[in-house]
């Protein structure tokens, strides 16, 4: 069985573009006995070159599934967060201070694990089929499954460390925070280390809170601007016209945030749930997404142009970000920002209602496949609706919002 792993994981890699790796991700691994319903949660907000990120839906493998893609990337060569029919989820951060390599090979493992993992051990067992043949990879891995288990792998070219969010001690509080440096790896080495500061003592305050959700970690811990070591925190409305936000958890290179909320061991795995804002967070609103649905709303779906919904928070972000060339990109304006948390905020208060209701009738009744694309598409159509009239409220009296 390993060495059938072995042979298709050496396949799948082959297969690869290989795409210059992100500069930066800030990701979490959340227990259920962390959250406020006991469900575990995974959560990675995307740093990368290209902004223009959609969702693929693919039934390529074992398991059908959903994923995070560059723009155009159909055949989902390269899964950048996503979750599969079996409840299985996926998302990782390239981490520096491991192998001294260029990272390159976490798309395609992802896409691999999608296809064939139903459970944290089977995406275990992947990783050891390709310890010997070796992985172009040094990246912190974070799954969790559809029977509550939840975890990292510290994952380098020939050997990795698990790291259990379930485990007392490898998680006390049932969290694990990861951006880009491994624990296991070089202590004078790695970066984000600002984000990773930022992002515990959030999501510890939320765990601590008894209100640690996908819907608080959406609403908080994605959107976060601040920088604590320079005291910057523009969501406060006071200080300079700009501040500088590259060192925050939500950056100027922030191409899309997803948060996956799962199941307990025992629910329908069809239950779990892919959250995916197509942009910065503080630009967008999330939509849902189910694997059982067997496709992709028109807002978010592949294609050669941005997604519709990708799109409309382009326009949002030139609000925020107004210049775009070399450091000026790294300064978001102060003014406008809590006016348009304030705006789009509602509408995610809103899809999560929406969802949160029908996946209580859906615990009592299991849903058809067309019952959750019905439900995905009308969330993701009057997402959009309602972001292009809230632009045209946005915008400073002429200038244009086209």
């Amino acid at each position: 069985m390993r060495r059938a792993l072995a042979l298709v994981a050496l396949a799948v890699l082959s297969l690869a573009p290989h795409a210059r790796p992100c500069g930066a991700c800030t990701t979490a691994v959340v227990s259920g006995r962390a959250t406020v319903d006991g469900r575990p949660i995974l959560w990675k907000n995307r740093d990368a070159d290209d902004l223009h990120n959609q969702v693929v839906y693919r039934d390529d493998g074992k398991y059908a599934y959903l994923g995070v893609v560059n723009k155009g990337d159909a055949a989902g060569l390269e899964i950048w967060a996503g979750i599969n029919s079996a409840g299985f989820a996926i998302m990782n951060s390239a981490s520096y201070n491991l192998d001294d390599v260029e990272t390159v090979a976490e798309g395609a493992i992802m896409k691999l694990a999608l296809q064939s993992c139903r459970t944290v051990a089977d995406f275990q067992r992947l990783l050891e089929s390709t310890n010997a043949t070796g992985r172009d990879t040094t990246a912190n891995f974070g799954v969790i499954d559809g029977s509550g288990g939840a975890a990292y792998f510290e994952t380098g070219l020939r050997a990795f460390t698990r790291f259990d969010a379930n485990d007392p001690a490898a998680a006390p509080d049932g969290w694990i925070v990861r951006t880009n440096f491994s624990e296991g790896g070089d202590p004078a080495r790695g970066s984000g280390l600002v984000r990773v500061e930022r992002a515990r003592a959030l999501v510890g305050g939320l765990a601590a809170g008894r209100t640690l959700s996908a819907q608080t970690l959406l609403g908080t811990v994605c959107r976060d601007v601040a920088n604590e070591r320079i005291g910057s925190y523009p969501l406060r409305g006071a200080g300079p016209g700009y501040a500088y936000v590259s060192d925050s958890i939500n950056r100027p290179d922030t191409a899309s945030a997803t948060v996956f909320a799962g199941v307990r061991a025992g629910e329908d795995p069809r239950l779990a749930t892919m959250w995916v804002v197509l942009g910065q967070p503080i630009t967008g609103v999330a939509v849902p997404l189910w694997a059982g649905a067997g496709t992709v709303p028109a807002q978010l779906a592949v294609g050669k142009e941005p997604a519709p919904l990708n799109a409309a928070f382009d326009r949002v972000r030139a609000l925020l970000f107004p210049q775009w060339r070399g450091d000026l990109k790294r300064y978001v304006r102060v003014a406008p920002l809590t006016g348009v948390l304030a705006a789009l905020g509602p509408l995610e208060t809103a899809n999560f209602a929406r969802a949160d209701a029908e996946l209580e009738r859906w615990r009592r009744e299991p849903p058809t496949p067309a019952a959750q694309q019905a439900l995905q598409d009308d969330i993701a159509r009057t997402t959009l609706e309602a972001v292009e009239r809230t632009l045209r409220s946005l915008a400073p009296p002429g200038e244009p919002t086209e």
